[in-house]
């Protein structure tokens, strides 16, 4: 073992980073904020939020050469450079959920169940999500456009103190808590929904319909804008009642904007809740996975997650790559994982409601319903 494996296998890390390590975000030290980072967003939107993700870019490229093709990692907050002094407490957990290198609706997916199956662990039951798209480039340059033309149709109409905001913003009629003779401009106000394009509207519709097969409430919320400077396509918010505890986004169009050649697609989700119970201090180590879920087709990518739902609650130790659509690459990767167990599911199995685990060293293979994958998986332990 080299001398950095030995130290990541002895850091800490709040007990809900294993969550976050099974559904594959892997727990990693924090990035320092360095004066680069500062100059490479002090001319964007919200800068100060964009700090953090710049140097986990800038960490990244550095360790790799280059952006990677895929990787999912979960950092806890303050950053070293960002919030100097300021140490988190004890019963809360402050941290980011960051994947990076899939355009697929998985990388949101897995950040949603990552993050709703935390919260959980630390008290919260009625969460529910809030949820909206502004699309690539053209869709949000299209709302744009639209919203600047009813401005200036309605301009005149607008209370004065509203006319004022909007010279600062013009996105504040689409935001939340709008004063009582505001909120009449606002049904009217064109929607970031539609304004899609066609592949937006795809990737949209396929994140809306895991949360339907997952049962995951939620609703959209128009004044969910997220960066319009580097943000795209999906933004969300995971609250109880009116108390929001994660935010997350896309941010495709993120890396030329702090200096990269081109733009690599990513998600960064904001975990910061107060937990209802004391959270431990654990060693999160390295350790080969007993299965490894490989999946075929659409239906059966979009089972997958009810697979990793019932393992989740048997603590089963289960490698994935569901970003990837190709059958052989999902084989080589377990290959590698070194994991004892299969777990195939294509559309047949998916129609089924069901799995196929094999052995990897006999070959053989049995038929499980998903509803029963936990009770087995104890059983293989």
């Amino acid at each position: 073992m080299s001398t950095d494996q030995s130290k990541e296998q002895q850091r800490e890390f709040a007990e809900t980073a294993a969550i976050a390590k099974f559904f594959g975000f892997k727990p990693s030290p924090s990035p320092e904020v360095i004066k680069r980072d500062h100059e490479s967003v002090k001319n964007l939107f919200d800068s100060d939020n964009l700090l953090g993700l710049t140097s986990i870019f800038r960490t990244y490229s550095e360790e790799k050469k280059n952006l990677p093709q895929y990787a999912c990692a979960y950092f806890e907050k303050p950053f070293d450079g960002l919030k100097k002094g300021q140490r988190k407490p004890d019963q809360k957990i402050n941290c980011c959920l960051f994947s990076i290198g899939s355009a697929k609706y998985v990388s949101e997916a897995l950040a949603i169940e990552a993050a709703i199956a935390m919260l959980s662990s630390i008290g919260y039951k009625n969460l529910e999500i809030g949820i909206n798209s502004i699309g690539d480039k053209d869709s949000m340059n299209a709302f744009q456009k639209n919203l600047a033309i009813f401005i200036k149709k309605h301009f005149n109409s607008f209370p004065a103190d509203l006319r004022q905001e909007i010279k600062k913003n013009q996105f504040v009629l689409l935001g939340s808590g709008l004063k009582e003779d505001w909120k009449k401009f606002q049904k009217d106000c064109p929607k970031s929904i539609d304004f899609l394009s066609e592949a937006s509207r795809s990737h949209f519709k396929e994140i809306l319909e895991f949360m339907e097969v997952m049962n995951i409430d939620y609703s959209i919320d128009h004044s969910l804008l997220g960066n319009h400077d580097v943000g795209a396509e999906t933004v969300f918010s995971i609250r109880e009642d009116s108390l929001e505890l994660a935010k997350g986004l896309r941010l495709n169009r993120i890396a030329k904007k702090i200096g990269y050649k081109k733009d690599v697609p990513c998600v960064s989700v904001d975990i910061d809740a107060k937990s209802k119970k004391p959270i431990k201090k654990i060693k999160i180590k390295s350790s080969r996975p007993k299965f490894y879920l490989v999946q075929f087709g659409a239906e059966a990518r979009l089972k997958s997650f009810s697979v990793l739902r019932e393992l989740y609650k048997t603590k089963a130790a289960i490698m994935h790559a569901l970003e990837k659509d190709r059958l052989g690459d999902q084989m080589s990767f377990a290959e590698r994982s070194g994991a004892p167990y299969l777990i195939l599911i294509g559309q047949k199995e998916a129609l089924d409601n069901s799995v196929v685990i094999r052995n990897t060293m006999t070959r053989a293979q049995e038929i499980v319903s998903i509803t029963n994958l936990g009770d087995r998986a104890k059983e293989l332990e």
